[in-house]
């Protein structure tokens, strides 16, 4: 029942994984589509502004240029020479349609020559504060119904066509243009209706594409021109051809990129799996064994003790270290069976070593599960047992993030304590408990992590840690034992600060037991007894 609940979970992450990349690749083109018709949308309004700018550029310059001329020929604002200047600027200039001059609101000359009783302009729609008028509408004499845009200015005035800052050659049908004034917000001309909504709606922003209806709208105001501001609107049918474009292009890959998760899911499922019957195997076949990690005196670099540490040789010769197989080890319940051969392997290599080296200890490794099961405890107190080791010669390691059950663990120390078996919080700084429990549970020994042991000959934040855990375990009475010290300067650091032993290639790589039981013998380098 629980392996085809197990199924029935690994079977619904993997549709999941499946389906996860495709629905995001619609999303992604759903987003870069629009992104994509937002800049369009906002390039064609820049390109409307830009026009419309120039446009009013010219018309200043023109309106200067015919000023300077008259200035240095004062009388006659429509002499043959100003009428001849009119003209060039007319075909000179780019926008420039119609080049005159005013007075009293009526055109009396211009590009199109002398108008005898003068062309009435009407009142200006907007003067600026330095006597510029402009004409939104303004009427011609060839054809009073085009609309020209008029700039007015020291008696003279330059015309251009309403349209044609909207004259864009385009290749798209249905693309809606438009100019509107900056300060009233009133649509000046367009190829539509002008929708003034669009304008008000992004008042105070100089850019803004949004979603309308219909359409993808972009609403640009001029930096140049204070009263210039265009519209470009594009029908919404672009964006759905742009996201079928990416569509294409994405969901393709998306659709290669969730199988390959899914299977990678079920393949390492049934790895892990797979891995769980070959621990099982390995167990029946003999396959795991202990290498041994000397603990040094910092001092001497005499060896003092070993941490007893699990391989696994497979059938072909691979060795697999404990990362690999300890995380399955204990999501399967495997892993009280594995700390039962530990503690097997470690009477069988260094039992009757113990008895003849008093001083020497061996330290093994407890899991979560061993602290909540008898069964680990009574083999340990065997082993101390059966090879007649003194209190201390067998010491266990419990990882600090066992004691978020501090009073499962509080109760596992005291009793081990009180057998003659030493405690040690394992990794510590690395996990989640608090002073109060290494002051009210009474480890013998604390090790310090190999994080902040690499931190010490660098300038990292947590070089200053190992000097509080030190600290902190002189005033608790806790022996202190450094792991993955690799390096002369982090040993002089710990020896300096009173560490008494500590374990890392700086001293020695894990050794087989035989060559740990050949240290001793052939150096005679046997440590003193153990303290209780």
């Amino acid at each position: 029942m629980r392996r085809s609940r197990a199924i029935i979970a690994l079977l619904f992450i993997a549709v999941l994984a499946a389906l996860g990349p495709p629905l995001a690749a619609v999303y992604l083109a759903q987003q870069q589509g629009l992104d994509a018709e937002f800049n369009r949308a906002l390039e064609y309004a820049r390109v409307v502004v830009s026009r419309s700018d120039r446009a009013v550029e010219q018309m200043r310059l023109a309106n200067a240029l015919l000023h300077d001329e008259f200035s240095r020929n004062p009388g006659d604002s429509c002499s043959d020479q100003l009428l001849l200047r009119m003209q060039q600027l007319s075909i000179g200039m780019e926008f420039i349609k119609i080049a005159g001059a005013v007075r009293n609101n009526r055109l009396i000359c211009s590009t199109l020559g002398r108008h005898d009783s003068g062309l009435e302009l009407g009142p200006a729609d907007v003067v600026t504060s330095n006597g510029t008028s402009l004409r939104y509408q303004s009427p011609l004499p060839t054809d009073e119904n085009v609309p020209y845009v008029s700039l007015e200015r020291l008696g003279f005035i330059a015309m251009t066509n309403r349209n044609q800052a909207l004259d864009i050659s385009m290749d798209r049908e249905g693309v809606l243009f438009g100019t509107f004034d900056a300060f009233t917000n009133e649509m000046r001309t367009s190829n539509f209706p002008g929708n003034t909504n669009w304008v008000l709606q992004t008042q105070g922003v100089m850019e803004s594409a949004f979603v309308d209806g219909d359409y993808i709208v972009a609403v640009v105001r001029s930096d140049n021109v204070r009263f210039t501001g265009a519209v470009a609107a594009i029908p919404i049918r672009y964006l759905n051809g742009r996201v079928q474009e990416f569509m294409l292009l994405l969901l393709p890959l998306a659709v290669i990129a969730g199988l390959i998760i899914s299977f990678a899911i079920v393949y390492l499922a049934r790895q892990q799996s797979s891995l769980s019957t070959q621990i099982r195997l390995g167990l029946k076949r003999n396959e795991f064994f202990l290498v041994y990690q000397p603990v040094v005196d910092v001092s001497s670099r005499q060896w003092r003790g070993a941490e007893a540490l699990l391989r696994w040789r497979r059938k072909g010769g691979e060795i697999v270290y404990p990362d690999a197989f300890i995380p399955i080890a204990e999501q399967t319940g495997l892993i009280k069976a594995l700390t039962e051969r530990v503690i097997e392997l470690v009477e069988q290599d260094l039992g009757a070593f113990l008895s003849s080296a008093p001083g020497f200890f061996v330290s093994i490794n407890l899991s979560a599960r061993d602290l909540q099961s008898d069964a680990a405890l009574d083999l340990l107190l065997d082993l101390k047992r059966r090879t007649g080791a003194d209190s201390g010669q067998i010491m266990v390691e419990i990882t600090e993030r066992l004691l978020l059950d501090p009073d499962r663990a509080a109760k596992v120390v005291h009793l081990l304590r009180s057998r003659g078996i030493h405690v040690a919080v394992d990794d510590f700084g690395t996990g989640y408990s608090s002073l109060s429990y290494l002051e009210t549970i009474p480890f013998d020994a604390l090790k310090i992590d190999r994080l902040f042991v690499e931190a010490i000959d660098k300038e990292a934040a947590t070089s200053r840690v190992v000097l509080h855990i030190i600290e902190m375990a002189k005033t608790l009475g806790l022996k202190l034992v450094a792991e993955g010290v690799e390096t002369e300067a982090q040993a002089s650091y710990l020896r300096e600060r009173g560490v008494a032993f500590a374990q890392g290639w700086l001293y020695a790589k894990p050794v087989s037991p035989e060559r740990l039981i050949q240290h001793f013998a052939k150096s005679g380098d046997q440590p003193p007894t153990v303290e209780s």
